[in-house]
């Protein structure tokens, strides 16, 4: 069985794609996230509870350390195309 996953922040109106039988439909409809970069997965740093994974985007290199187990479940691999969602309740400026 085959995972298919949509981004979008749109209804999808319950249609599937052509040839879609039997397959497991997953859609993110809407996130309150606005910082939001599409990017590929550069490296995978392993560990054996959380594991950090670079992700090269237009703005620059991010790094997000997620659970080992996100990562299989996920089925991310180098060069899989991901969108990093970046949320944080506190934002600080330094004086360059």
């Amino acid at each position: 069985m085959r995972v298919i996953q949509y981004i979008t922040n749109t209804h999808l109106l319950g249609l599937a794609p052509v040839g879609a039988k039997g397959e497991i439909i997953m859609a993110l409809i809407a996130v309150n996230v606005r910082n939001q970069l599409h990017g590929k997965i550069k490296a995978i740093i392993w560990g054996d509870v959380v594991s950090e994974v670079e992700v090269e985007t237009s703005s620059g290199i991010i790094t997000s350390v997620i659970t080992t187990r996100s990562i299989k479940d996920l089925g991310l691999a180098l060069g899989s195309e991901v969108l990093a969602l970046v949320k944080a309740t506190d934002v600080s400026i330094a004086r360059l």
